[in-house]
Parts: structure tokens; sequence; C-alpha cells
């Protein structure tokens, strides 16, 4: 018994350092050759785009003059449009808050003088991105606003203390393919911003695991099998034990 539980453990650990060590290669090749360090120079510094609004956003909508027509909580619909009294249905997605207020204008003349339109988003929904892996609170956030990589960490609560801050990812899909773009929290932290990069809607940003501890859940994944060995081990120890000690 002793002999073959001997032999179960060396070869539990010799599977954990092999599947470490092919962690650590894998990882790192990962980040030598699957990312590249953020968008740089015109992409970074360029003056944000107008938010266009899409499916799911909310809308405010205010027409003058007297009597005013005022409608909240405005929902876009699936198909993109949005419903208004006296001139119809009106295509609100892929649009800026101008452009639909413009469109309503014209249509609108034709029932008041003169008219005022404004439109505000209440609700952006229809842009969000995504944070996973270190951090306090998992999940999916609205852009209300342009914000940078290491903002959207810190809506997410902040990285946890096993986090790698140094190899923080954001996934990115353009022109059909899927990106990586290398997020350093240390180096923002020091100062250097160059791959603080802005992030755009559908972005996921991943906050990976310390090697450690993903090391660490190798070999809990790796020793769960033996654990009812172990039971059935050190049930037996306490048997014989417990014999003895009767004897």
């Amino acid at each position: 018994m002793r002999t073959f539980a001997f032999g179960a453990v060396r070869l539990v650990l010799s599977r954990v350092m092999v599947t470490g060590l092919a962690g650590l290669v894998v990882g790192t090749g990962a980040l030598s050759t699957g990312c590249a360090s953020g968008p740089k120079g015109s992409e970074q510094m360029a003056a944000s785009e107008p938010y266009r609004v899409g499916p799911a956003d909310t809308l405010s909508i205010r027409v003058l003059p007297e009597p005013a027509i005022e409608l909240t909580e405005l929902k876009v619909r699936p198909d993109g449009r949005i419903s208004i009294e006296l001139i119809g249905d009106v295509v609100a997605a892929g649009r800026t808050t101008d452009e639909i207020a413009a469109e309503i204008t014209e249509k609108m003349a034709e029932y008041r003088q003169e008219p005022t339109v404004t439109v505000a988003v209440d609700a952006p929904l229809s842009t969000t991105i995504s944070v996973m892996g270190e951090v306090g609170q998992p999940g999916s956030f609205a852009l209300e606003r342009d914000i940078r990589a290491s903002e959207s960490i810190a809506m997410a609560g902040g990285q946890t203390e096993l986090s790698a801050t140094s190899r923080v990812r954001v996934v990115r899909r353009e022109a059909g393919a899927t990106k990586l773009y290398l997020v350093d929290l240390d180096r923002i932290k020091a100062g250097d911003g160059s791959t603080d990069m802005m992030l755009r809607k559908g972005d996921l940003v991943v906050v990976p695991s310390a090697y450690p501890v993903v090391a660490g859940y190798e070999i809990r994944k790796a020793l769960y099998p033996l654990e009812s060995l172990f039971r059935v081990i050190g049930a037996g120890i306490f048997a014989v034990l417990g014999s003895a000690v009767g004897q």
C-alpha cells in the first residue's frame, strides 16, 4: 500500500511539472506572437467619433413649439426604428442624435411651423464592452463615453491580487478577424500610457491569472482524482492503528 501511494504521488507531481512548464511556454509564446501592443499614433490621439444609436438604446425626444411633444424612454426596436406620433416610423440605428433630429424636423414640418427637435440618448444599451477574468465584478458595461482599457478594469471593481497586471488583453473583432492587444497595467501605473488603448463597442477585456496561480490550479486539478485514494489509504491507516490500540 505504501509503495503504491508514493508511486502515485510521484506520478502526479511529474505531471504537474510538465503541465506547468508547458503552460508557461504556451503563455509566453502567445504574448510574443499573438498580441499587438495596442493601437498607437492616430488611433489613440484621434478625436472621438459621435455616438451612433443602436437597437435597444433608449431615447428622449422633444418637439417644439407648443404644444410640445415629449417622448421619454423611447426604445429603439430590433429593426432599428422608433415610432413618433404624427410622422410614424423614423430610422434611428446607425445614426447620430443630430441626424435623427434632422429627419424628425423634416417630417414634422408638414404639421408644425418651424419645428425644433432635440434628441438625447438616455441609455446607450447597444454599445457595451465586457470585462472578465481576475477582476472584482466581471460583467458587461455600457460605453456612455470614451474610456480606456484601464478605466474599464476600474469599472469592473479593479484587478484582484491574483491577476497578471502586465498581461491584460483586449480582444477585438476587426474586418471579420479577431485581434489581441496587450495592455500593461504596471507600465500604465508607472506613467507610460502607450498601451492604454481606447475601447470600442464589443471589445472584451481579459485580466488573466498570474502564472503561480495557474500552476496552483493545475496542481489542484491533477490531485483531484487522487482524493478518493487518499481517503481510502487514510481510512486503512486509522483502522490499523485502531486495531493495534485495541490489542
